[in-house]
């Protein structure tokens, strides 16, 4: 094992618990199906429209819930984005770098975390997308976020990586921490792009395949056989 097992039942959100109101009470059952509903409108509007193109109009019409009464709950647009992608986390991906991917199931392994990051992607791609290029930017609270939503992932391909550097079959010059941003980079920047790339006429089992193999390689050194 290259790295500790998380406990059973860490999961892919952040928290569970929704935060107090904007006036600092807790949320009974009533107020947290309010905000969920914000929530789920202003997800489902990012989607198909610009951020600049959201309204807290009509975030509160597809919600059904009085304008005003949306700060209750939120300061703007930007505040329910953040609470959104607040639910996501890479901690499930991590998990398929438990086994050490130099052994006959590495190759297995990768490819399970990058259908996993596919799937990800595919159901929360809008907050993903927005919520990390409003960490590019360097705005509010997002680059914190972002951090903490990745820190499990790479942190674990660091591992990896200095196995494979102690086994020899990586170079001592490539650096395990910026070696492991680079393979989240390869992943993420795959599943983004995953609709515009089947469009362009590759199928799912070749966007798999070759980023299974392209980040097997980064972390192990080895070139998995062409049959594994």
């Amino acid at each position: 094992m290259v790295r500790r097992r998380r406990p059973a039942g860490e999961g892919s959100r952040v928290s569970t618990e929704p935060p107090p109101n904007k006036l600092g009470q807790s949320l009974g059952p009533k107020g947290a199906r309010t905000r969920r509903r914000i929530m789920d409108a202003t997800e489902a509007l990012v989607a198909a429209r610009s951020l600049a193109d959201v309204r807290i109009t009509d975030i509160a019409r597809a919600a059904d819930v009085a304008q005003p009464n949306f700060y209750t709950y939120f300061t703007g647009v930007e505040d329910v984005v953040l609470a959104l992608a607040e639910e996501v986390s890479l901690d499930a991906l991590a998990r398929h770098l438990d086994t050490d991917w130099a052994g006959p199931d590495g190759l297995a392994c990768a490819r399970r975390l990058v259908e996993e990051a596919f799937a990800l992607w595919a159901r929360r791609r809008a907050v993903i997308g927005l919520a990390w290029f409003l960490a590019d930017k360097r705005h509010g609270g997002f680059p914190e976020l972002r951090v903490r939503q990745v820190r499990s992932l790479y942190k674990a391909f660091e591992a990896q990586i200095r196995a494979s550097q102690d086994a020899g079959r990586l170079a001592r010059t490539v650096h395990p921490r910026l070696a492991g941003y680079e393979c989240v980079g390869l992943i993420s920047s795959a599943a983004m792009k995953f609709a515009l790339l089947v469009e362009s006429g590759f199928t799912r089992t070749q966007l798999v395949e070759t980023n299974a193999r392209l980040v097997h390689i980064m972390v192990t050194g080895l070139a998995a056989p062409a049959d594994a």
